[in-house]
């Protein structure tokens, strides 16, 4: 078996409109020692044919591929789990398949990568929507974490990208990492774990990734979408129990409370408090809004769900989800 520097593992499923943009932008990379590993999840659509079509007109580039075909469709997490299994790259990379990335993105982050020793390299994105491009920092405050127990609680109280995308990480960190089934949220516990088990991070500043934004996907926030509660529910167990396994409960979940409210209240439609408590009851608090990592304006709204005007948070959500302003 040839040994790597990087596996880059890409699930396919309903992106004929996308994947030859993305398949194509990975081919041309302008680094060599690259295994390619396409999962197809039981695309319904001509996906994969495409992306052979595409992969005929790299013959140098044909041997680095590998195509795994499902035979059951099982989700994002365990599409990359099937491809984590069989690759042998020392680091991992994740993409998206109606994403694209710049060419010059592996190379730059082995070279990172091996200059400072890291098990995790993370980058800056550019999200993509309706023809405009914004550039994204990995961080969303301007904390800025050093040792891997501080990234934990970034994650927990989500101060940074939480992506499985814009990572190189080694792959020896994957060995005991859990995949979820949950489909939300599922990276912010696969990152959670990375992160807890990795001895050196870098951060690096240039966007290479180009995260697409669908203006008609109901995953934006302020949707009411009840499987995304029912995920983020199982997320928050997945959390409590990790963060007691690593007798790191006592003095890292309350950096989660904020988010679980957040998430929460975004994904409601009515009965807020109800799905506060089902959730987890600690949040039922209103001390924790003024926690949330998002502006003012927001802090305020959600404010209102604990003094007894919920009807205005519900109007509120309805105009941001009409004017797309999220």
């Amino acid at each position: 078996m040839k040994d790597y520097d990087v596996s880059i593992i890409v699930p396919i499923y309903n992106v004929e409109k996308y994947i030859e943009k993305c398949a194509t932008t990975l081919l041309e990379q302008d680094y060599n020692n690259i295994e390619y590993i396409f999962v197809n999840d039981c695309t319904p659509d001509s996906s994969m044919k495409i992306l052979k079509d595409i992969i005929e007109r790299y013959p140098n580039r044909k041997n680095h591929v590998k195509i795994i075909n499902k035979i059951k469709n099982e989700g994002l997490p365990q599409a990359r789990k099937s491809g984590l299994k069989i690759s042998s790259g020392k680091y991992i990379l994740h993409v998206d398949s109606d994403d694209w990335v710049d060419k010059d993105m592996v190379s730059s982050l082995i070279n990172e990568a091996r200059k400072s020793y890291a098990d995790i390299v993370c980058f800056d994105y550019i999200k993509e929507f309706n023809k405009k491009s914004v550039v994204k920092s990995f961080f969303y405050t301007k904390n800025h974490p050093k040792s891997n127990l501080n990234f934990v609680k970034a994650i927990l109280s989500h101060e940074i990208s939480v992506s499985m995308c814009d990572k190189l990480v080694k792959r020896e960190l994957y060995e005991n990492v859990e995949f979820p089934h949950f489909s939300h949220c599922e990276d912010s516990f696969v990152n959670l774990q990375l992160f807890y088990e990795a001895k050196k991070i870098t951060h690096i500043t240039k966007p290479f990734y180009h995260y697409r934004t669908n203006p008609n996907s109901l995953s934006s926030s302020f949707s009411n979408n009840k499987k995304a509660l029912g995920d983020f529910a199982d997320f928050s167990i997945a959390v409590k129990k990790f963060l007691i396994q690593k007798d790191l409960f006592d003095e890292y979940f309350k950096f989660h409370i904020p988010t679980i409210l957040k998430f929460t209240l975004d994904y409601s439609e009515s009965d807020f408090k109800k799905q506060i408590i089902a959730i987890c009851p600690e949040a039922n608090n209103i001390k924790y809004v003024f926690q949330i990592n998002r502006n003012i304006i927001y802090k305020i709204l959600y404010s209102t769900v604990f003094i007894g005007f919920p009807q205005i948070f519900v109007f509120a959500k309805k105009v941001f989800i009409k004017l797309r302003n999220f």
